[in-house]
């Protein structure tokens, strides 16, 4: 037991020194791989963190959030999200967050996004229709893959009953219920997009993600589009801090009258 805990906590340690060398040292050919010299396949780390496979998720949680913000800000290159990603969730499959952070990096790896890859949307869907095989009263895992289908792949017949079951949930936004009609009219497409993008870039504490959607944002909609979301997004932000900022956005967002 004490030689587990000792093998962890050295792991831990071990790990934040690791990228500080890389940080501060000179960057070389090998820099790829000495950056994840240190991270063990989940089956590892369920061996030597006690039982604590929550918090060890969440450690490697702040990993992944830190490699992804690195290399997107610098080389937007991450051949290792993925196993970030396969790890994180094989280590704690209750953790609703890594999910929806997961299948939203898994599509925006560069700055500015133009298009996006069909195999990552592709790969994105399949973490987010896990969890939503985990959580299947959460809105947002059908909604993002309709999304992704719709807008992403343009598969207009797939992503409907995603958009329908997200809809039919009860804590779906009332606008997914107004768009869908439009959907079905073919008419707001856009708009529609903007808004699910809106809400996911309102729900993201990471600025630099904050910052990848809105530059998809930008070739979705028209400038008028939006700088009306912004504002629309602005005053929700403004309402939660002078009235609940005492409450985490996700819960205001739940309760607030629509």
């Amino acid at each position: 037991m004490l030689l587990s805990a000792a093998a962890f906590a050295l792991l831990v340690g071990t790990a934040g020194l690791g990228r500080w060398r890389l940080a501060a040292g000179p960057e070389d050919s090998s820099a790829l791989v000495k950056e994840v010299l240190l991270l063990p396949p989940a089956r590892v780390l369920k061996k030597i963190d006690l039982g604590y496979h929550a918090l060890a998720a969440d450690l490697l949680f702040i990993r992944a959030n830190l490699y992804y913000g690195k290399h997107l800000l610098s080389d937007e290159q991450l051949p290792w999200l993925d196993s970030f990603v396969d790890n994180l969730l094989e280590l704690d499959p209750d953790f609703k967050g890594a999910y929806l952070w997961s299948a939203t990096t898994t599509v925006y790896r560069e700055r500015t996004n133009t298009y996006a890859n069909d195999e990552h949307v592709r790969r994105a869907n399949q973490i987010l229709a896990r969890g939503m095989t985990r959580f299947p009263e959460d809105h947002r895992f059908p909604l993002r893959i309709g999304f992704n289908l719709y807008y992403e792949l343009g598969d207009t017949q797939k992503a409907t009953p995603y958009f329908e079951r997200a809809s039919s949930l009860p804590d779906a936004p009332a606008w997914l219920r107004e768009k869908l009609i439009d959907l079905y009219t073919k008419e707001g497409r856009r708009e529609l997009a903007g808004r699910v993008l809106n809400q996911i870039i309102s729900e993201s504490d990471d600025p630099t993600l904050a910052e990848a959607l809105r530059s998809r944002m930008d070739v979705l909609l028209s400038r008028r589009d939006r700088e009306r979301l912004e504002a629309a997004h602005e005053q929700l932000m403004a309402e939660w801090r002078d009235a609940y900022d005492f409450l985490p956005l996700d819960l205001y967002l739940v309760i607030r009258e629509p």
